[in-house]
């Protein structure tokens, strides 16, 4: 008996910590808020005032959330990097402009671009600046996505037209491969494997990155269907979820096809075989993402459904992975939104409204 005690005391510190983590859903809108939601209801479980303008969202594990804005009056193009902390509930400008943001998986590290001038990135919990990977090694527009193990940064851009994969931490480019300059080129991690997808007009192109990134595997055609192929060209996304690699239109940004287009434009989202190409499944197609992300599991799937070309009708679901079967709902007010799934401690969730306060002495 006295074994078995001490045993429950060594493993009960171990639990209990566990027990603080707690995943949320964020939600960011222009108006100038971040809704915290429930992950499995989307029910509300407090909110954070902002600045206006929100442009985008990502987040690590600390509790610090990393925000796309453009804010008056500051405001002159867009967007400024703000970081903020849940904790302190302090603003901080990192930097402006900015484009795309990617935070490393250790949670260490938040990686942002100005444009094709290099990749400059940030240590997360001092918010100093740490070396930047150059121009003269990182002469693109990217979007990054970090390996899963943290080590590779994988950035895809369509100027130049080249997916590049760099070492972070000896900040130099491990690998180059050419993009055919007809393509509008994404790319995606599924497990553990990378993905490069191309298309036009017609059709695409997906590719596999070899597991020690010497070459690409492939291409294997994949024909997206296109229902009103009458209307301007598709803008496509892909992401990943578990095992599986999604191709879907992307609504509500500049270039929607419903503005414009005579008939009406299918949603949904595509199961794709990586090895064939071919289509497996079309899930969910009464929703128009304007954007889809994997839940923790990878078994399901949060999308922002975009019902019109001005965002007067806007809808949040979560959907099972597999099936499509929407698993929860809930209505938005009226404005642009973007979400980002993250687990941080219970105790820095906000449990009603509360206000960020801006730090501009630490600005940059």
């Amino acid at each position: 008996m006295t074994r078995i005690l001490a045993s429950i005391l060594l493993i009960l510190p171990f639990v209990v910590g566990q027990a603080h983590d707690q995943v949320v859903l964020l939600a960011a809108h222009r108006a100038g808020g971040v809704d915290v939601l429930d992950p499995i209801t989307l029910e509300s479980l407090g909110s954070i005032k902002v600045l206006p303008q929100a442009n985008g969202l990502t987040s690590d594990r600390a509790g610090v959330l990393f925000l796309n804005e453009g804010l008056a009056p500051e405001f002159k193009g867009c967007c400024a990097l703000y970081a903020v902390d849940l904790k302190t509930r302090e603003m901080t400008k990192l930097l402006e402009p900015v484009s795309n943001v990617v935070v490393s998986p250790n949670g260490q590290h938040v990686l942002a671009q100005r444009g094709n001038v290099g990749i400059e990135a940030f240590n997360v919990h001092t918010l100093q600046r740490e070396p930047a990977i150059p121009r003269s090694v990182a002469p693109g527009v990217y979007t990054l996505r970090f390996s899963p193990d943290g080590r590779l940064l994988f950035g895809v851009s369509n100027f130049p037209h080249a997916l590049d994969i760099f070492d972070f931490d000896q900040r130099k480019l491990v690998q180059r491969f050419t993009i055919p300059q007809d393509l509008s080129a994404l790319g995606a991690w599924v497990s553990n494997a990378y993905y490069l997808y191309g298309y036009r007009k017609g059709g695409g192109q997906l590719w596999r990155v070899k597991s020690d990134n010497s070459a690409l595997e492939g291409p294997v055609n994949v024909n997206f269907p296109d229902l009103a192929s009458d209307c301007e060209r598709q803008v496509q996304e892909m992401v990943g979820a578990g095992g599986q690699l999604f191709l879907f239109e992307l609504f509500g940004v500049k270039g929607d096809r419903r503005d414009g287009c005579a008939r009406d434009v299918p949603g949904g989202l595509l199961s794709i075989d990586t090895q064939t190409g071919r289509i497996l499944a079309r899930l969910a197609p009464e929703f128009h993402f304007a954007s889809l992300i994997p839940g923790a599991d990878g078994e399901e799937l949060y999308g922002i459904d975009v019902r019109d070309t001005i965002w007067s009708s806007v809808g949040l679901v979560r959907l099972n992975a597999i099936t499509g079967e929407v698993l929860a709902r809930r209505n938005l007010k009226a404005d642009v939104w973007f979400i980002d799934l993250t687990t941080v401690p219970s105790d820095l969730v906000p449990t009603g409204p509360v206000e960020a306060t801006t730090n501009s002495v630490n600005s940059r």
